[in-house]
C-alpha cells in the first residue's frame, strides 16, 4: 500500500508541518511540558516521570500526564491552545450549531475522530475538536466540506455530548411521510448505536429518535398509545408521565411494526398481548428495553417500553436516601449470618435498587451470592444471577431450591409470590443463609401478615424474619431553581412536624447525603421550575423508608397472629418512623418538598 501523500494543512492558518510536530519548532518556552509547568502547576518530578513513561511505552506526553493524574484534561487543552495558538472553549451550545452543515459529516466519522462542525465563518468553517494533531482526519474533513477549517479545542466529553444532541436534532425532524419501516433492523444482540443509522427509512429514524430522546431525558418508560386520530407518545420521568411526541394515525401500523421487529415479536399477531426485549446502544450507553404490547379498543396496540441502563452505576446504601439511623440499622442487618430481610412496596417503588445497594455493600470475595430475578435488571460483577423463565419451569421456587445445593452465603429472591417460594426462603434462612426478597404490601408490618396469608405458619415467620423495610420514591427538588419559604403551622402539622419545635430551630433532622445544602432554620424548599428540570421543579428521585426491626415484642405479636395495624403501633411506640415521618425528614433536610411527601404518603 502506497504511503498517503501529505496535503497542505486543513486550517486557515497552518500551524503544523507534519502530523506530530508544529511548523514553528517550539523553543524551551513553547514546549508543552514547560507550558504545563508555567500555566497549570505541573511539577518537575511529575514531568520527568511522564517523560520516562514516554520513553518506555511511547505516546504523547500530554496524554501520558493525564493518565498519571499529574494534570487533567482541561489543563492539557489549555496548554495545547497556548502552544498551538488555538482558542479553547469549555462548552458547545447546540442551538448555535448549523445542524445542516454539521450533519454533512457522517456521525460515525465525527465520533471516531471526536470533532463537530459548528458553523461557517467568513474565511473558514469552525470545527470543535479534541485532537488538533489528527491531521489526516482534518484533511478528509476539509476536502468533504470544500473549505479551510478554523479549530476550536473542546473537552472530549463536551464534544461527545454535543455530537449526540446535534445529530439527534436532525434525526428528530424526520418526515413520517415515506416508507413503512418494516424491513429487518438487524440481530437483536447487535449493539450498533441507533444514531449511526441516519440513512434508514423515515419510520426507523422516527423510532430511533424516540428512543434516543427517552434516554437523554432519563425516562424509565415509554408509552406509545393509539388514539382516534393520532398516535401519542409519553415518557415517564421521575415517576411522572409527560407527553413527548405525536404522529398521524396513518403511521401507527408502521410504528408498531417497527418496534415489534426490534423486539423480536410477531408482527402479524395483533389480538393478543406480547412481551419482548430490545438491546441497543443509545448515545454510547448499553440500554436494555423490555417491550410489552396490548390490543387497544381504539384500534392498534398500546406499547410500553421499559428502559434499563446496563451501565448504570449501582448506588450505595448511603446514596439512596437513608437517614443516618436507618443507614446504621441496615448496615447491621445485611451483615447478619442468617435470616430474611423483606423490602415491601408497590411496583416501581425502588425495591430492587435498594436490594442491589445491599448486595453491592456486602459483595466481597468471601461471600457466595446468588440471585433469582424476574427480570435481571442490572449485571452485578462477582454475583451469580439467574433469570426466571416459566416456559421451562424455571420459577422462583425451583431456582431457590437449586441454590441450596450451591453453598450460598447470601440469596436474593426477586419476589415472594406464593407459599412454595416463601417456605423455601424460610428454610434457607433457618439453615444459615441470609435471604433478601420483596413482597407487595403498603407498609412494613403488612409484610408479616402477607406471609401468614400465603399459608406460612406464624412461628416460622417469627423465627426467620430479621427486618422489614417499606419504601416509596419521592422526587428531589431541583437544586438549580428551588426556593426557600416559611411553611405554615398547618402544613407542618399535617406532615407530622411540631411547628413550635420547627420554628424554634429545635426540630431533629436526620443527616442526608442527598441534601448538600439544607435550607436555613425555620424554612423549607419548594419547587419553582427551570430549563434544567424541564419546568417541573424536580430532578431525580430518592427513597423514603419505614424500617421495622424484629425484636422479641414483635415476634410475640407475630406468634399470636396479630393484625398489622397493632404490630405497626407497637413498632412506632418503640421509635419506628413511618413513611410520612421519614418524608418529613427529607423535607427538613432540603431534599424534597412538603407537596411531594403529602402526595406519596397517606395519613397514619
Amino acid at each position: 500500500m502506497e504511503p498517503r501523500s501529505r496535503e497542505p494543512s486543513p486550517f486557515a492558518t497552518p500551524f503544523e508541518e507534519e502530523p506530530t510536530r508544529p511548523a514553528h519548532v517550539p523553543t524551551s518556552e513553547r514546549l508543552l511540558g514547560s507550558i504545563l509547568m508555567r500555566e497549570c502547576g505541573l511539577r518537575r518530578d511529575q514531568l520527568e516521570a511522564g517523560l520516562a513513561t514516554q520513553r518506555q511505552e511511547g505516546g504523547r506526553i500530554g496524554e501520558i500526564l493525564v493518565k498519571l493524574h499529574a494534570i487533567n484534561e482541561g489543563d492539557l487543552l489549555r496548554a495545547l491552545g497556548i502552544q498551538l495558538e488555538i482558542p479553547v472553549a469549555a462548552e458547545i451550545k447546540p442551538d448555535e450549531v448549523d445542524v445542516d452543515l454539521a450533519t454533512q459529516v457522517p456521525i460515525a466519522f465525527a465520533r471516531e475522530h471526536k470533532l463537530l462542525v459548528l458553523k461557517r465563518g467568513e474565511v473558514a468553517i469552525q470545527v470543535a475538536l479534541v485532537d488538533p494533531l489528527d491531521l489526516f482526519a482534518l484533511d478528509d474533513l476539509r476536502r468533504l466540506l470544500g473549505a479551510q477549517l478554523e479549530p476550536l479545542l473542546v473537552p472530549d466529553s463536551v464534544v461527545s455530548e454535543a455530537i449526540n444532541k446535534v445529530y439527534a436534532k436532525k434525526t428528530s425532524d424526520a418526515d413520517l411521510g415515506g416508507g413503512e419501516g418494516d424491513e429487518e433492523f438487524g440481530e437483536a444482540e447487535e449493539l450498533t448505536d441507533i444514531l449511526d443509522m441516519t440513512d434508514e427509512a423515515p419510520i426507523i429514524r422516527w423510532v430511533n429518535s424516540l428512543l434516543f430522546n427517552a434516554v437523554k431525558e432519563r425516562a424509565s418508560d415509554i408509552h406509545v398509545e393509539p388514539g382516534e386520530k393520532e398516535v401519542r407518545v409519553r415518557y415517564r420521568v421521575d415517576g411522572d408521565l409527560r407527553e413527548a411526541k405525536r404522529a398521524n394515525k396513518q403511521y401507527m401500523a408502521s410504528i408498531i411494526a417497527r418496534v415489534k421487529i426490534m423486539a423480536g415479536l410477531n408482527i402479524a399477531e395483533k389480538r393478543l398481548p406480547q412481551d419482548g426485549r430490545i438491546r441497543r446502544k443509545i448515545a454510547g450507553k448499553d440500554i436494555d428495553m423490555r417491550v410489552a404490547t396490548a390490543p387497544a379498543a381504539t384500534g392498534g396496540e398500546h406499547i410500553t417500553i421499559r428502559l434499563l441502563d446496563r451501565q448504570s452505576i449501582l448506588l450505595d446504601l448511603a446514596d439512596v436516601g437513608f437517614g443516618e439511623d436507618h443507614l446504621a440499622a441496615m448496615s447491621e442487618l445485611i451483615e447478619r449470618p442468617h435470616g430474611i430481610l423483606l423490602v415491601t412496596g408497590p411496583t416501581g417503588s425502588g425495591k430492587t435498587t435498594t436490594l442491589y445497594a445491599c448486595l453491592a455493600r456486602i459483595n466481597r470475595p468471601d461471600q457466595n451470592i446468588l440471585t433469582v430475578e424476574d427480570p435481571v435488571e442490572y449485571q452485578l460483577e462477582g454475583i451469580t444471577q439467574v433469570q426466571v423463565n416459566p416456559k421451562i419451569e424455571l420459577t422462583f421456587a425451583n431456582a431457590l431450591r437449586s441454590f441450596l445445593r450451591h453453598d450460598p452465603d447470601v440469596i436474593l429472591v426477586g419476589e415472594i409470590r406464593d407459599l412454595e417460594t416463601a417456605e423455601i426462603a424460610i428454610q434457607a434462612s433457618l439453615t444459615g443463609h441470609l435471604v433478601f426478597s420483596t413482597v407487595h404490601t403498603n407498609d412494613a408490618a403488612g409484610g408479616i401478615t402477607r406471609l401468614v396469608d400465603m399459608g406460612v405458619q406464624p412461628f416460622l415467620v417469627a423465627s426467620s424474619l430479621v427486618g422489614l423495610l417499606a419504601q416509596r420514591l419521592i422526587r428531589r427538588v431541583c437544586p438549580d431553581c428551588r426556593e426557600t419559604y416559611r411553611p405554615s403551622a398547618a402544613e407542618l402539622a399535617q406532615m407530622g412536624v411540631d411547628p413550635d419545635q420547627f420554628f424554634a430551630g429545635r426540630a431533629r433532622v436526620q443527616k442526608l447525603k442527598a441534601a448538600d445544602h439544607p435550607p436555613p432554620p425555620g424554612m423549607v424548599y419548594r419547587a419553582r421550575g427551570c430549563s434544567k428540570c424541564q419546568g417541573t421543579g424536580y430532578r431525580g428521585r430518592l427513597g423514603i423508608y419505614e424500617l421495622l426491626m424484629i425484636d422479641d415484642e414483635i415476634r410475640q405479636l407475630t406468634l399470636k397472629n396479630t393484625e398489622s395495624n397493632t404490630i405497626k403501633r407497637a413498632a412506632v411506640d418503640k421509635g419506628m418512623r413511618t413513611l410520612r415521618d421519614d418524608g418529613a425528614q427529607k423535607v427538613l433536610a432540603g431534599a424534597s418538598t412538603i407537596e411531594e411527601v403529602m402526595m406519596v404518603t397517606t395519613e397514619e
